[in-house]
């Protein structure tokens, strides 16, 4: 997959998810996203297709329109700010800074991960919103909302291919963005139960604030609405004002979903409240080299639900075993004693705090290419396995069930971002590869060799500034190719036979189109597709998504669909990207992945 067509995906598919197969409230949130408000998160799609979209978007869920309430203020202390909100109400017009601030850790391998990102906010209530977002002081989007049009764009930019998305404004969208006003924040903080907490300098400015710790004030109406409370934790609103201008000079809103350790922060600050802005400012000059695409509102959403009996059977196959882990009924032997390569496991490491994807991925590269490379000390690591773990006296399930049990600790230990964690995962490929060579015909077996080797093999290297074309690994298309395509080989002899395929064979066959793209291997990569195709009625994969782009395949080189869907993203899962879609990873990312055809199950 070239990186236009990755971001393509990432944008118009969340993470290759067509947005026609959403429903109309995950819709509805998808434009949310792209508030004028400057909570834009495209680039993060993952986290608003999630159980916690409500979380993750919660930022603009505050600036939802206000309910008509008697505000129950008594004494000075309601005077000041029934006329704080007197005179912001008072305003046409709005600039302000927003700042996104996500926190992952400290995790217990001793990394915190955190994004941050700034935008540049124009607020007109005649004539829409512009906003302009920074990440590392680089503009990557642009996001128009233009209420004389109706229409609503966002414009990346921080990518060589520019990519323009344009929405429809309906009457919905109107009183939705009248709703999402900074303004509208302070009149919900004022309508609960808020506390004052002070004075504070901000800016050089003498400030007075309160603060709300009840979320619930901030849900949106509607009879169906669940309190936000249900959802959050640890959550916090304040408005600072200028005591001299009795303006709001800041905003924040901070929280964490619940069971979560992701703490997701908001801040408004740096306010004009009353400015002139200019027409022209609100008039989008789309480049000539961007990629335009046109949302049509009369797309229906697909059904997601199974609708056949072909379909019902492989929705109950994938759920009875959703993953490639023919092996987890199994119990795993205890190697958290075992030392590999005389690195000690034990020794206390730093904590280490990452900011943003870049950074994350540069570091584990940097990590790895430090690593000796497996060939060097494959010999050694065998020596030492047979001595310690007497592994030729295994069988196949307990060479097997060693590497699950190696390369979970490799994990415990950091994974790519540790110095001393690269023993593991070596000895789990190492005994993945002897278990294989037993018993080469077995697809489970291939799974986990594949699993081993994506553990700590990435399909590009990161580099800043992004070069024209990445660098990529050569074991993808050469190694993995040829794994996976020993795979359908076994597939295609016993589909020659009567065999009805799975949804493991579906996402072995997925991988390896993609696999033969990145090879150029046109010819096997369309066989592969026709194979799918010709097997969808009796297999069941007939959703319109995974035929859809089965078929093209089929026709032309393209890439497969994708398999798994993530339900709950966050910065923490940076590490685990850049592999093939059928990569599992540790427990806590692999429990986050859903298959595809499946996600109707999230309503649930």
């Amino acid at each position: 997959m070239d990186r236009h067509d990755i971001m393509r995906d990432r944008l118009l598919r969340a993470d290759d998810i067509d947005p026609r197969g959403l429903s109309g409230a995950e819709i509805a949130r998808f434009r949310r996203l792209l508030s004028p408000t400057g909570h834009a998160r495209l680039s993060r799609a993952r986290h608003w297709r999630s159980s916690l979209a409500k979380l993750a978007v919660a930022a603009g869920v505050v600036l939802a329109t206000a309910r008509a309430k008697t505000f129950l203020w008594t004494g000075t202390s309601a005077v000041v700010w029934a006329a704080v909100l007197r005179k912001v109400n008072g305003f046409d017009t709005c600039v302000f800074r927003t700042r996104e601030v996500t926190t992952t850790g400290p995790r217990p391998d001793g990394f915190e991960f955190a994004t941050e990102k700034e935008s540049k906010n124009y607020r007109s209530e005649t004539l829409g919103s512009f906003s302009e977002t920074y990440e590392d002081g680089k503009l990557i989007r642009r996001v128009y909302t233009l209420l004389g049009q109706r229409q609503h764009l966002y414009l990346s930019e921080g990518h060589r291919h520019k990519l323009c998305l344009r929405y429809p404004v309906s009457d919905e969208g109107v009183r939705e963005f009248h709703a999402d006003a900074p303004r509208h924040m302070l009149a919900k903080i004022l309508a609960g139960e808020y506390v004052e907490i002070g004075t504070d300098v901000i800016e050089g400015k003498a400030v007075r604030g309160v603060e709300l710790r009840d979320p619930n004030y901030m849900m949106e109406e509607g009879p169906e609405k669940r309190p936000i409370g249900d959802f959050v934790e640890d959550f916090a609103a304040r408005c600072w004002i200028d005591v001299q201008t009795e303006l709001p000079v800041w905003m924040e809103i901070s929280f964490l979903p619940k069971g979560s350790t992701v703490r997701m922060t908001t801040i408004w600050d740096q306010f004009e409240w009353g400015v002139p802005l200019e027409e022209s400012l609100f008039e989008p000059e789309i480049p000539a080299d961007c990629e335009v695409h046109d949302h049509d509102p009369s797309d229906k959403t697909p059904e997601t639900k199974p609708r056949t009996p072909a379909e019902e059977t492989f929705a109950q196959q994938t759920l009875a075993e959703p993953y490639l882990g023919d092996f987890d009924h199994l119990p795993l032997p205890d190697v958290c004693g075992l030392s590999l390569l005389g690195l000690d496991p034990s020794v206390p490491r730093p904590q280490v705090r990452l900011l943003g994807d870049a950074q994350i991925r540069v570091a584990q590269d940097e990590c790895v290419a430090k690593w000796p490379p497996y060939e060097r000390v494959k010999d050694q690591l065998q020596q030492e396995l047979r001595a310690r773990l007497d592994i030729d006296a295994l069988d196949v399930n307990r060479l097997v069930t060693t590497a699950i049990a190696l390369r979970n600790r490799f994990w415990e230990l950091g994974g790519c971002l540790s110095d001393i964690a690269y023993p593991y995962i070596y000895a789990a490929r190492l005994l993945d590869e002897l278990a294989h060579q037993r018993e080469p015909e077995k697809d489970a077996i291939i799974d986990q060799l594949v699993e081993s080797i994506m553990s700590y093999e990435v399909f590009y290297y990161e580099e800043d500034p992004e070069p024209e074309r990445r660098r990529r690994n050569p074991l993808y298309t050469g190694l993995l190719a040829d794994l996976r395509g020993e795979q359908y080989r076994l597939l295609k002899a016993r589909v020659s036979h009567g065999y009805v395929p799975t949804w493991k064979d579906f996402v072995r066959c997925c991988d390896l189109i993609m696999l033969c793209r990145w090879r150029k291997d046109d010819a096997l990569s369309m066989e592969v597709a026709r194979l799918l195709v010709e097997q969808a009625p009796k297999a069941g994969w007939t959703y319109d998504y995974y035929l859809e782009r089965l078929q093209r395949c089929a026709e032309q080189p393209a890439g497969p669909p994708a398999t798994f869907l993530n339900t709950q993203f966050d910065v923490a899962d940076v590490p685990y990207d850049r592999r093939l879609r059928s990569f599992q990873g540790p427990q806590e990312y692999r429990h986050n992945l859903l298959p595809l055809h499946l996600r109707y199950l999230r309503s649930r």
